[in-house]
């Protein structure tokens, strides 16, 4: 049977929507994929897949973005039941909390009984040929571990 992975993003700039598309494209000849805007998405269905890729940006100094509240409100109503689950995204180093919303995510994910399988990974502005490695890296692991 094949595995259902949803990808989840928040973007202002298009870079995280961009790093969502590079991910279906990884995953899309052996996983069913379904990439999903944050502020569309609901926490309550996730643990329906077999697993969830949250790709988001940081807001402002250390801050989620304001679509992704509700989503992370509900996600800490929902017990996802072993999900396996990755969180990415990209942000500022010129920012005092670089990345803090990947990492506000993954704490939550891993509170909602979430299965983390890849460490997360957090991009600095626009992903660099490195960072793309480790992004293929992240969606490797997420797929050998519901095959």
């Amino acid at each position: 049977m094949t595995p259902s992975i949803q990808i989840i993003f928040a973007s202002m700039s298009g870079r995280n929507q961009a790093i969502a598309g590079h991910l279906q494209a990884q995953l899309a000849s052996k996983a069913q994929t379904v990439i999903t805007e944050i502020s569309q998405a609901d926490a309550f269905d996730l643990p329906q897949s077999d697993a969830v890729i949250v790709v988001s940006y940081t807001y402002h100094d250390g801050d989620l973005p304001d679509e992704a509240q509700d989503f992370f409100e509900d996600l800490k109503e929902v017990d996802l039941e072993r999900t396996k689950f990755a969180v990415l995204g990209s942000s500022s180093k010129q920012h005092l909390h670089f990345g803090r919303a990947v990492d506000y995510l993954t704490m939550q994910f891993n509170s909602s009984n979430g299965d983390q399988v890849a460490d997360s990974v957090k991009i600095d502005q626009d992903p660099d040929e490195e960072d793309w490695s480790r992004v293929d890296q992240l969606a490797q692991r997420v797929l050998a571990s519901v095959l």
